[in-house]
């Protein structure tokens, strides 16, 4: 669906739907599903949560359809990661208006790093780049972002707010156990720099001393001037490991994989266990890496 359709579309729902949204349900909205797992340890089962980018989705390419629409309108609070290509594309120019459920962005506050999931912000002829969507695949932002998630929560269920604040607290327990871990094994290696497809793990390689050289160039298919210098890098500083996402082509890091003698590894940030695959992550690094 185009965005012009897409528009269209939720028009069509909003105009087409009598009587007062149901802002006093308890269905909250979010763009991915690591944010349902998050809001999910905070809330518990006092919410229904609605995931706008279904499982084997790419953000960059998200396909709405009338169903889902309907969903987001009877949503109370929409939590969206900030930076998303389907946000900035689709979503904002809906949930800006005013006439869709609370809006919360997750990334507001946090340092931000300049990056491509796909998409580009235009200033009439300029394309600029814009940010790096990944935030959450960095310990130290998950944790800022679950206490904008509770606040928000015990803001709107006042009723529910000890609640709330105990699955917090165990929440942050959990993200603290990630974090001291991921210092551990990765303050053991001796090479700290790995190849990923798409630059998925950006914060991540940043919070931990850790450098990520992405295959892609700029967003798109990397040419073979780029392949050529990533594989020369690779062999020079003895890199094996190569990351791809699981909503992602493997051709072209298998045959750079296949050039350095290297392995390719799948993993999946759009996971919904955000621990099971932060802890997954450190365990490829701790038996991969040197």
């Amino acid at each position: 669906m185009t965005r012009h359709l897409l528009l269209l579309a939720l028009s069509i729902v909003l105009l087409a739907s009598c009587g007062p949204r149901q802002q006093q349900g308890n269905t909250i909205s979010v763009s991915i599903l690591p944010e349902r797992y998050f809001v999910e340890r905070i809330a518990g089962d006092r919410v229904k949560v609605n995931v706008m980018v279904p499982p084997g989705a790419n953000p960059a390419s998200l396909d709405l359809n009338t169903r889902q629409l309907q969903a987001l309108h009877d949503s109370r609070l929409y939590f969206a990661i900030g930076h998303l290509p389907c946000e900035i594309n689709m979503l904002y120019p809906l949930l800006e208006s005013g006439k869709g459920p609370r809006l919360v962005k997750l990334s507001d506050g946090l340092q931000l790093e300049e990056g491509s999931c796909g998409s580009h912000e235009h200033t009439g002829e300029q394309r600029l780049p814009g940010m790096d969507p990944h935030v959450w695949m960095s310990p130290a932002n998950t944790r800022i972002m679950a206490g904008k998630i509770y606040e928000t929560l015990a803001e709107c269920f006042p009723g529910d707010k000890d609640l709330f604040m105990r699955n917090y607290r165990q929440f942050l327990t959990e993200i603290d156990s990630i974090d001291r871990e991921a210092r551990r094994i990765v303050s053991s290696k001796k090479h700290k720099t790995f190849l990923i497809y798409h630059p998925a793990l950006t914060y991540f390689a940043k919070e931990y001393g850790m450098r990520q050289i992405s295959i892609e160039n700029e967003g798109k298919e990397p040419n073979p001037a780029h392949v050529k210098a990533i594989v020369d890098t690779c062999r020079a500083q003895n890199i094996r490991v190569v990351f791809i996402q699981n909503q992602f082509d493997i051709s072209n890091a298998t045959t750079i994989a296949q050039e350095i003698g290297g392995k390719v590894i799948p993993i999946d940030p759009l996971a919904e266990n955000w621990k099971e695959e932060m802890e997954r992550l450190l365990n490829i690094i701790n038996q991969e890496m040197e």
